[in-house]
């Protein structure tokens, strides 16, 4: 039996936790804050198919707040609307979900030493950090460094959803440069509004601007919080005899996109829990399972925040030219963009192209 030390009880360490003892392992988590899910910065909006991939760690059900079927989309004032007829997606309970996790974790036989910060002094030569985008682990084993940050703001705000099984995405390099603004519904009356700016810009402008866009004069004072927008070059190495595995948030596991790493950084833990004791393995396994969708989440992110907002909403307009909206509906994926692309998408876009042209 191999003991393995993660730091951070996070989704993606206690996804490993549980994929460690799982490969027999013995394993030891260090989560700095007193409990899980603290401090509750990040969205609690997952695709269903994400959730699903992670079902096996955790019963996502009990922190489901809201079924979404699809998203309001504006590109600098053109607005798209893609909507399916059942839920594509959940609004959860992000604190409960990652109290589900680690509460599975230690149910599985993980001791989780809650209030243990780590920097240098480790209690396993297996070392798995899951400690966030200015991971310590990284730091102290001199992994190269996450460059591209994006700096967002979020607050649940009292809101008539007039849609509350849509959420809200605003894209403008003028008000939100490099990321974007959200409204995502909890219910009738209330919605999480939030905004991205990529650094380093100010987040505080962003959410000025959104609150103006919404109509909304006293909205309670956002939390903020710092997403990765790029996988770390390197995510494992051998380090004399110790073994050492970056995830999540750690190692940039991130739709740069959205923001959005409990899913990708997940099913990377998955792998690294059992990998851990080859390093080399655990990259060349993750990269190739989803390395290319991370990379088109990050084409797309690039793409769109070079564009000025009076090109943002020629696209939109030329995209429902071509009737985007439907394809979306029928075949978006919020997680794999890869899966999008089949036969149909030539089919779609040449009978739209000959009503359009």
């Amino acid at each position: 039996m191999t003991k393995i030390h993660i730091v951070g009880a996070g989704p993606a360490g206690s996804i490993a936790a549980i994929s460690a003892l799982r490969s027999g392992h013995e394993v030891v988590v260090s989560e700095e804050h007193p409990s899980a899910g603290l401090p509750q910065n990040c969205s609690g909006h997952f695709s269903k198919d994400g959730l699903d991939s992670l079902k096996q760690f955790a019963d996502y059900r009990k922190t489901i707040i809201n079924p979404i079927r699809g998203a309001h989309i504006h590109l600098a004032g053109e607005k798209l609307s893609v909507r399916r007829g059942s839920p594509v997606s959940f609004v959860c309970d992000r604190a409960a979900l990652d109290t589900a996790f680690a509460s599975h974790a230690e149910d599985e036989g993980a001791k989780i030493n809650y209030g243990e910060r780590i920097l240098s002094r480790f209690h396993s030569d297996n070392i798995i950090g899951a400690d966030g985008p200015h991971s310590a682990v990284a730091r102290h084993f001199s992994f190269p460094p996450i460059r591209k940050f994006a700096a967002t703001l979020q607050a649940m705000v009292d809101y008539k959803c007039e849609d509350r099984d849509m959420v809200e995405v605003y894209l403008s390099n003028d008000a939100f440069p490099g990321f974007f603004g959200w409204v995502i519904p909890h219910d009738e009356c209330h919605a999480e509004f939030g905004v991205g700016v990529e650094l380093p810009h100010r987040a505080a402008d962003a959410w000025s601007r959104l609150l103006k866009t919404k109509g909304v004069r006293a909205p309670p004072r956002p939390k903020g919080f710092i997403i990765p927008m790029e996988v770390r070059a390197r995510t494992a190495k051998a380090a004399g005899r110790r073994n050492v595995v970056l995830v999540g948030d750690a190692a940039g596991q991130v739709k740069a996109t959205t923001g959005g790493g409990v899913v990708f950084g997940g099913n990377c833990a998955s792998i690294a829990g059992r990998r851990i004791t080859h390093p080399g393995a655990y990259e060349a396994e993750w990269k190739g399972r989803f390395g290319l969708d991370l990379a088109i989440h990050s084409f797309i992110h690039d793409y769109i925040a070079s564009q000025t907002d009076i090109q943002l909403a020629a696209i939109g307009k030329r995209l429902k030219k071509l009737n985007c909206e439907e394809y979306l509906a029928r075949n978006g994926h919020m997680d794999h963009p890869t899966r999008m692309l089949h036969p149909e998408i030539v089919s779609h876009f040449i009978k739209n192209i000959a009503g359009v042209v």
